[in-house]
């Protein structure tokens, strides 16, 4: 009896547990299948990700109080009716606040902006200048928004503090903004990391997110198989044939290898015909990432089986890690915090996932190598880890 032998007994005796076939090539599917329908109007096509015109509301001052507030309205006019600005956005202007806020509630606008009682008064101070915002319901609309206008405030207040330094007139010189309409809005735009119009889907999303996080779950499989081995008292029985516990531990670990990269071969498969997932042109690349997921799963497999004392421990262990990685990593919903997205940056999910996404985006291929890169990474710790724990505690009937 040798490694295969072991590997082939073990393939065949999980995938006639049918709670594995379900939990394992399943669900998954019906996940992907769920979430991408549902979320779908969050995620889409490059047409989805690049905003149409943004309706935007400009509430201007009263100009009475001085030449200054007449000129800054001046200056944000030159600045909406620029070429470029004028492509992204449709200005409708506003007197009061209150007529503003109604039309964003209405859904005639998409986002409004104000300017504060004290801008002029904080420019003159040479304090920091900022326009208010009244917010939309889309977000992606509220942050192009913001990002237009605060760098138009940003270029205002660097044109001021410029007066101050050089000595001219505030007036002449923000007379001389308006007229020259200095920013550059050009330098303002909205891209992906793939090619020139392309966007992934939910569905391609949540099907990268899910193989990554399912086929770690094949590492569950592995520490449970492990422990049924000591539970039902086989392994003595093993250890008394002629073979070594290297030949048995690694025919185990052979097998739940196998049964990932069949969980992972018709997931692909599966979601390519029945969702029209498209998984990019790098076939190779997709083979190289889900070697390193298995190899990840079957580490962290050994880790906590070696570890815990039971198999209800083990099971615990490992689902709470794969769901916390795959939480942070972003697989249920892209989370924009910076603290968590550093931290998912240790785990196997998050460079699984920018992997199989840059794939589908046919970013280029140092971009790919990058990510898959990181995964080996990460995967070369986890192997040393468990080795290390292998050598000090093996794999026999206590």
């Amino acid at each position: 009896m040798n490694i295969w032998h072991i590997c082939i007994f073990e393939l065949r005796r999980i995938l006639k547990i049918r709670s594995v076939v379900l939990n394992l090539f399943i669900l998954p599917l019906l996940l992907i299948f769920i979430l991408g329908t549902a979320l779908s109007s969050t995620m889409g096509t490059a047409d989805d990700v690049i905003p149409d015109t943004v309706r935007v509301g400009i509430i201007h001052l009263n100009t009475d109080s001085g030449v200054g507030l007449g000129t800054l309205n001046q200056a944000l006019d030159t600045f909406m009716n620029s070429p470029a600005v004028a492509e992204m956005v449709k200005v409708q202007n506003f007197t009061t606040e209150e007529e503003a806020v109604h039309s964003l509630r209405t859904g005639k606008l998409d986002f409004a902006v104000m300017i504060p009682s004290d801008f002029e008064q904080n420019m003159m101070m040479g304090k920091e200048a900022r326009l208010q915002w009244i917010r939309g319901k889309d977000n992606t609309l509220n942050t192009l928004g913001e990002t237009l206008f605060t760098r138009f405030t940003d270029e205002l207040n660097r044109q001021m503090a410029m007066t101050k330094v050089l000595g001219p007139e505030v007036i002449a010189a923000m007379a001389a903004f308006s007229e020259s309409g200095d920013v550059n809005p050009t330098s303002i735009a909205v891209i992906n990391p793939g090619k020139t119009g392309t966007a992934y889907s939910a569905s391609q999303y949540y099907a990268a997110s899910m193989l990554a996080m399912f086929m770690l779950y094949s590492g569950m499989t592995t520490s449970t198989s492990l422990f049924g081995e000591r539970d039902n008292k086989t392994l003595i029985r093993l250890q008394a044939a002629p073979i070594g516990n290297g030949v048995i531990f690694a025919g185990k670990i052979a097998g739940n290898s196998l049964l990932a990269f069949l969980q992972a071969t018709t997931i692909i498969l599966m979601t390519y015909w029945l969702y029209g997932v498209d998984w990019g042109t790098h076939p190779w690349y997709i083979v190289l990432t889900c070697v390193f997921i298995t190899l990840a799963s079957m580490t962290l497999g050994v880790i906590v089986a070696l570890v815990c004392k039971s198999t209800a421990s083990a099971s615990a262990s490992i689902q709470g890690i794969i769901v916390i990685m795959t939480f942070i990593s972003g697989g249920f919903m892209p989370i924009p915090i910076d603290f968590v997205q550093r931290i998912s940056g240790f785990t196997v999910n998050h460079w699984a996932l920018q992997s199989f996404l840059r794939m589908m985006l046919d970013a280029p291929v140092g971009e790919i190598m990058y990510s898959i890169l990181m995964l080996g990474v990460v995967c070369a710790v986890l192997l040393a880890i468990s080795g290390l724990i292998y050598r000090k505690a093996g794999y026999r009937y206590e």
